[in-house]
């Protein structure tokens, strides 16, 4: 993931945790570590 990406990603999660939106903060950080989880299998 580039610095870019996450960057937009943490300002999206915190975001969503100042609006009181933690079921979807949640639900955003499992994607991503489903996705890292996915791309380390492919790399080993």
């Amino acid at each position: 993931m580039a610095k870019l990406e996450l960057l937009t990603l943490l300002y999206s999660l915190e975001a969503l945790m100042d609006t009181e939106n933690y079921d979807k903060a949640k639900e955003v950080v499992k994607k991503v570590i489903a996705q890292a989880e996915d791309e380390n299998k492919k790399n080993e």
